[in-house]
């Protein structure tokens, strides 16, 4: 029997209305809209895309959306000023920088001047610790969305074996500290892993975040399992995941879509951690 196909419309259309009403007492408490401050350097595709939605989401919640782009060729100690600086408006309440750095870049040098209170993405050494711990943090948004949607799917984790491809800071690691919380058995698979099939085929919840379009297909998959694809690819002018969507709904008992599943909810992850605060 093909997946189920999660659609994530009913749940965005919820969240959306919350975050509107929230915005509007935000706007009634200090007498401006809330603003959430993306910054880019260089040029990525993919990172593109989620921009430009970011911006839309924002427009959509009633928040001032702000992006700040800034060339390849610049220099950290000029962005890690920059980060800083728009950390310090004080009408400035989350700030979001967008990944891959340029190479020269060193992410935890300009991370780091990020206000706990604003760093909405969660990319500071002190949410990672705090999420390591199991203290209120901003969880990256992926890892958050993660969550909601296994909630909101009715889908048991205690016991459950989860399988996470893809180990970045932002994608496998929080996701995998977040279903260890939920009392998963937890593996992650990486560029280094060997026998990487006998393990996804483990999974009876499996996660990829890799960046390769179409990486996961229908053998490296157990029948039945829940698959979550929280990769975001452009590719021919589409955006793709990381899983191959046609095979693997074939033998996947429940799969996310690529675009229109994880997606939109981790544009409403930061908009709630920017209204909200930590959870």
């Amino acid at each position: 029997m093909p997946a189920t196909i999660y659609d994530s419309k009913p749940l965005v259309r919820r969240m959306t209305e919350e975050l509107r009403k929230e915005a509007a007492q935000f706007r009634e408490r200090h007498h401006r809209p809330a603003r959430l401050a993306q910054l880019v350097a260089g040029h990525d595709a993919a990172a593109e895309v989620y921009s430009k939605q970011l911006i839309r989401s924002c427009q959509a919640i009633g928040l001032d959306g702000a992006r700040l782009a800034y060339p390849f060729e610049i220099e950290e100690a000029q962005l890690r000023a920059e980060v800083a600086a728009v950390s310090d408006d004080p009408n400035t309440d989350g700030v979001v920088l967008l990944l891959p750095l340029p190479a020269h870049i060193r992410q935890r040098i300009v991370t780091d001047v990020l206000r706990p209170e604003k760093d909405v993405a969660g990319l500071g050494s002190r949410h990672a610790g705090n999420l390591l711990v199991g203290f209120p943090s901003f969880i990256p948004s992926a890892a958050d969305v993660i969550l909601t949607l296994l909630r909101d799917a009715h889908i048991p984790v205690a016991g459950q074996h989860a399988v996470i491809v893809g180990r970045s800071n932002i994608g496998g690691k929080p996701a995998a500290l977040v279903l260890m919380q939920q009392d998963a058995t937890v593996t992650i698979c990486h560029s280094y892993t060997q026998d990487l099939i006998s393990i996804t085929r483990s999974a009876d919840i499996l996660v990829v975040s890799m960046g390769r379009p179409a990486s996961i297909t229908a053998e490296m998959v157990k029948p039945g399992a829940v698959v979550l694809d929280a990769g975001i690819n452009a590719v021919d002018g589409k955006v793709v995941g990381d899983v191959d969507f046609a095979s693997v709904k074939e033998v996947a008992g429940f799969l996310t879509p690529v675009p229109g599943g994880l997606g939109p909810l981790t544009h409403l992850m930061l908009i709630r951690h920017t209204l909200i605060g930590p959870q």
